[in-house]
């Protein structure tokens, strides 16, 4: 048996210094964004052309009375045929979130 003493100091633990993932599909996340990243600049990177972010086109808000929110804004009637007068538009080419159509 050992004995018991206050005076010995108790042998530390030192934790490894790489930071460990919390879960398994975190780790497996993360090595996989990297890889396609680096597949996707690749091939671009070779050829000389620029890469382009892709930037989502905003939607029309459709309403029931559209107004113009702004001097730029202009309304516009669209899709018309024999049947029907068509649809009213806003569109505005200075802020593209005022762009309404008539439902």
């Amino acid at each position: 048996m050992r004995a018991l003493s206050l005076s010995s100091a108790r042998p530390t633990i030192q934790l490894p210094a790489i930071q460990t993932s919390r879960c398994l599909s975190q780790a497996v996340l993360a090595n996989a964004t990297c890889r396609t990243a680096s597949l996707i600049a690749a091939p671009a990177a070779q050829s000389g052309v620029a890469v382009f972010q892709k930037q989502q086109a905003r939607g029309m808000k459709v309403r029931s009375a559209i107004k113009k929110r702004c001097e730029h804004c202009k309304v516009v009637r669209r899709k018309a045929s024999k049947r029907h007068n068509g649809y009213l538009y806003i569109i505005c080419p200075a802020n593209p979130r005022h762009k309404q159509r008539q439902g």
